[in-house]
């Protein structure tokens, strides 16, 4: 019995050494705020990630803060733009 448990102990080690390996992401976030050029923020502004190499884009609208996140985003060169009423892109 004695073998047994001096073999399991270093195995569970392991594999509990190894769990926080399937924790890794390999997909990014862009967040940020949208201010004007006083440094005011703007709310509810329209902001959009384009990926360079594919044209999928992603899209979020700003909070009360300004505020917004694009999450899930693949490794690429992205293009970002934000809109809001009264403002140029």
């Amino acid at each position: 019995m004695r073998t047994r448990s001096a073999v399991q102990i270093p195995v569970l080690f392991c594999l509990l050494a190894l769990a926080p390996l399937r924790a890794q992401e390999t997909r990014g976030d862009i967040l940020g705020r949208v201010t004007d050029p006083s440094g005011a923020v703007i709310a509810r502004a329209t902001v959009r990630a384009v990926n360079t190499a594919t044209n999928v884009q992603s899209t979020a609208a700003t909070n009360e803060t300004g505020d917004y996140v694009l999450p899930f985003l693949i490794p690429s060169t992205y293009r970002v733009t934000a809109e809001a009423p009264g403002f140029k892109t």
